[in-house]
């Protein structure tokens, strides 16, 4: 047996269904070894960094580490961009290059590059192995590390003769994951006591690392009564149609969420899963902190105290914490006077703050107006309730975290960390994968689209039933109102000569409409195309001229500038 095959025999074993990438010269060993392995599934990709982009969703929805594969040289530095976005989220994706041959390494061959230093700082590891007989070992080892403590990905670099090398290695050995921290019980009881010493109020926010503890914390906030915001990537971790929800604080937050996490309404700030970098708190905001004790929980301990000082942390999975927590309260009867007493439960202007935050109903007629805003509260409005939006890079996404309301049955997905132009093209496939009887919807711009949009040809090849909606503005809108904000003026090159997307996407044989007016985007048109089969290109026609929600934004880049 080959050493690559003993290697996708591992994978195999351990969860991995898909190799998302594309074929090359110093890796088609592994592509022909999938000939006698038709259990995983290869995902050619039309660029490497897709393909990431792909095998980073697949993994942030199912928790299997995906695999992604690229050629020596070019194949494996486009492979770059998605390894960082992988290593922001705290993801377990492997990254495979190949590589010249070992005896050749240092000589100049053709697409020679050593990948390993160049994936050191945005990975857990980064190995390169030029021994057949230590291959098995050595991803046995590495998968261990991408899925043990704080997830993280990984990558190694495989000369393609250490790859055909016949090893004769059939037995494939088990790793065992190494646990995340686990809460402490001390701490929690702290956690207990300083709740209980408040006595009155207290404000959850939650970031991207609540996502899976969606439904303990539900269960928690109603017991105590306390409201509930997201960070912009942790939006769809709390239902934007439950009476406690605030919205979305942070970039483009909903005026709700920061008016009341800025205020000294409330005495306790619980933080669940967030790093609480700049695009979650309003550029650092002290008064989100600001005369409250503060609790954080996440997974990784390094997050703790790097942006605030807390007054507890506690290092921990959301969901088991979140539990304890409860169980704790209750046992003592702090949730119930919690509950009771709590200043929220009948305040005016959080109750109509929420009435805004309620799920939109589709508009059925025409009006004057159209722009983006109203373009993305209609697709929300109009899109089925069991839908996952997953969410590119541009001034649409702001309009995005602040309009698409977010329902229990849905989630929102959005690369926003790393923010990646074409991220979420790729993303609506890995997550499409994932789930595939879960309709996807993925809201995208002309930018990222002339970046990245050749992969819905992968769609259409996988038959895989997407909504692929492209704001056209003809301009790299996030770039141009940015700069126009921040300089009081812009360089023409911003913008760009319309070009007919939908046009575009009909030479390549695939179903595309053009919408533009609330005429076109009605909830009829939407389930035809939810329903459709394959992926569907809407082309969402607007000016783009008003300014989106992105002040916070360009604030920071003026105080990081002058």
């Amino acid at each position: 047996m080959r050493a690559i095959e003993t290697v996708l025999r591992f994978l195999y074993q351990n969860g991995v269904k898909y190799i998302f990438g594309i074929p090359a010269g110093s890796v088609n060993a592994l592509y022909d070894a999938l000939f006698d392995l038709p259990e995983i599934v290869p995902i050619i990709a039309k660029h490497e960094t897709s393909a990431g982009y792909m095998g980073t969703a697949y993994t942030r929805i199912t928790g299997i580490p995906s695999v992604c594969v690229g050629s020596s040289g070019p194949g494996a530095s486009n492979l770059l961009t998605p390894a960082a976005n992988a290593y922001k989220e705290k993801l377990p994706v492997i990254f495979i290059t190949g590589s010249v041959p070992s005896t050749k390494m240092r000589k100049g061959g053709a697409q020679e590059m050593n990948a390993e230093p160049m994936f050191e700082s945005v990975t857990k590891s980064s190995i390169t192995v030029i021994d057949a007989n230590q291959l098995l070992k050595a991803m046995s080892k590495l998968f261990q590390i991408a899925t043990s403590g704080v997830p993280g990905p990984v990558h190694i670099a495989i000369p393609i003769d250490v790859q055909m090398t016949e090893t004769g290695t059939r037995s494939i050995p088990p790793f065992v994951p190494i646990k995340p921290c686990t809460p402490d019980d001390l701490t929690l009881r702290r956690a207990v006591r300083l709740i209980s010493d408040m006595g009155r109020s207290g404000v959850l926010l939650l970031g991207h690392g609540a996502k899976k503890a969606s439904k303990e914390i539900i269960r928690f906030a109603e017991q105590t009564g306390w409201p509930v915001a997201t960070t912009p990537r942790g939006k769809g971790a709390f239902p934007e149609n439950h009476y406690l929800s605030l919205g979305v604080y942070g970039l483009a937050g909903n005026e709700i969420a920061i008016n009341i996490l800025n205020n000294n309404d409330h005495d306790l700030l619980m933080v669940v899963g967030s790093s609480l970098g700049e695009l979650a708190t309003c550029n650092w905001s002290e008064n989100l902190v600001q005369g409250k004790k503060i609790i954080h929980i996440d997974i990784d301990s390094t997050e703790f105290n790097k942006n605030y000082m807390s007054d507890v942390n506690i290092c921990g999975d959301a969901a088991e914490v979140i539990n304890q927590l409860s169980s704790y309260l209750w046992e003592m009867g702090i949730a119930q006077k919690l509950h009771i007493n709590h200043q929220f439960n009948n305040s005016a202007e959080r109750n109509h703050g929420l009435a805004a935050l309620k799920r939109l109903m589709p508009m059925n007629a025409d009006v004057e107006e159209w722009n983006t805003k109203l373009a993305i509260q209609q697709i929300g409005a109009c899109a089925s309730e069991d839908t996952r939006f997953y969410i590119d890079i541009g001034e649409f996404m702001t309009y995005a975290i602040q309009n698409l309301k977010i329902v229990e049955s849905q989630d929102f997905d959005i690369d926003i960390n790393f923010g990646a132009m074409g991220s979420g093209i790729g993303g609506a496939i890995g997550a499409k994968l994932a789930q595939p009887m879960r309709p996807v919807i993925c809201i995208t711009g002309d930018g990222c689209f002339f970046m990245h949009g050749m992969e819905i040809l992968v769609a259409k090849e996988y038959r895989l039933p997407i909504v692929f909606f492209v704001i056209n503005n003809s301009r790299l809108g996030m770039v141009y109102h940015g700069h126009k904000l921040q300089y009081k003026r812009c360089l023409d090159h911003f913008s760009q000569i319309r070009v007919d997307i939908s046009r575009m996407v009909e030479s390549l044989d695939i179903r595309t409409a053009q919408v533009n007016s609330l005429a076109d985007l009605q909830p009829e048109r939407m389930r035809e195309w939810q329903h459709y089969g394959g992926p569907v290109v809407v082309e969402v026609m607007v000016d783009g001229n008003e300014i989106p929600p992105m002040g916070d934004r360009v604030k920071f880049l003026e105080g990081a500038t002058y």
